[in-house]
């Protein structure tokens, strides 16, 4: 079937994305981009009436937008082959992972499913496998060389409060100032990843830097972390800068990144024998198997667990009665 075309669109029956490929002049990506921008603006409407997070909201219509750019083609004559040509750009150009790809491909799907009311058939275009890496953990004393290093005290704060309480960038960076429960020593994050409200830890340690950052930087209320730019939160690609620069700048293994210090707080507390429950209630996991993966990063000697070849010479010993 061909594709569909005309301001209809949005009032058409449900068809199928054609594998019909339409050739473009200049002056069909110029009508193609102006065009776009009605599909683009419901898909925002789109987005909210399926109340995703304000982040997916972002990210689905940042991603859908960079895609239609990168077509140069109106939305109702994009085809499989212009998403398949999209997807091996961003592999084997822009080396991105298939975790990030397969974000591209749900915000794309989303688009025509709801906005162009498509058909998607996910045969043709099929979701990545992703490699399963162990992400990097930092020992303690590493961690604290890191936040210690750090003479920006908003930085300061922000890292210690990720490493702290095992949030996740997006959600240190949306923190306003009464989700700091000082008397309770809790920090409300409210409707984070999956839509859930949660309550996590908010150490004495982390309290102090807090408030110290908090007098310094005139008492912000409304976002804890406020952009200097304007009236919005600090962005997650700016957390993400200084977390590299530092961690470059001392000689720390190469990855990491800000989840890493969420990584080091699910790991460290394991070590100190906190509950894996109580630890995935903490770092509001739908599923336990999110969190078993900290799990195989635990350091095994501080949870006194031995390899049984170690016990081959204990036994020996009390064998013999001799203590040697």
């Amino acid at each position: 079937m061909y594709p569909l075309c005309g301001q209809a669109v949005l009032y058409y029956p449900r068809t199928s994305i054609s594998g019909w490929i339409v050739s473009a002049t200049k002056t069909d990506i110029m009508e193609g981009i102006f065009m776009n921008e009605k599909y683009l603006l419901r898909l925002h409407e789109d987005l909210r009436l399926k109340n995703f997070t304000q982040n997916t909201c972002d990210d689905y219509y940042r991603f859908t937008k960079r895609f239609l750019e990168f077509t140069g083609k109106e939305a109702m004559s994009i085809t499989y082959a212009d998403i398949r040509k999209f997807i091996f750009h961003m592999k084997d150009n822009e080396s991105k992972k298939a975790s990030t790809i397969n974000v591209y491909t749900a915000a794309i799907r989303f688009f025509f499913e709801y906005t162009l009311g498509y058909v998607w058939d996910p045969k043709k275009i099929p979701k990545m496998k992703r490699d399963r890496q162990l992400p990097v953990i930092l020992t303690r004393e590493q961690v604290g060389l890191l936040i210690d290093s750090m003479d920006n005290y908003k930085h300061k704060a922000i890292t210690s409060t990720m490493y702290s309480s095992g949030l996740r960038v997006s959600e240190v960076c949306r923190l306003r100032y009464e989700d700091i429960r000082r008397s309770q020593r809790m920090i409300h994050v409210p409707l984070s990843k999956n839509r859930q409200d949660r309550y996590t830890i908010l150490s004495d340690r982390n309290l102090e830097i807090l408030t110290e950052y908090w007098y310094r930087y005139n008492r912000p209320r409304g976002w804890l972390f406020p952009s200097t730019v304007r009236d919005e939160p600090l962005t997650t690609a700016a957390v993400e800068t200084f977390i590299k620069d530092h961690a470059r700048a001392l000689g720390l293994p190469e990855g990491v990144t800000p989840h890493t210090m969420r990584h080091c707080f699910a790991c460290h507390a394991l070590e100190d024998g906190i509950s894996h429950t109580f630890i995935q209630q903490l770092l509001g996991h739908r599923s336990p198997n999110s969190t078993d993966v900290y799990l195989q990063m635990t350091s095994k000697a501080l949870m006194g667990i031995r390899s049984p070849f170690d016990t081959f010479e204990k036994m020996g010993m009390e064998a013999r009665g001799d203590g040697r």
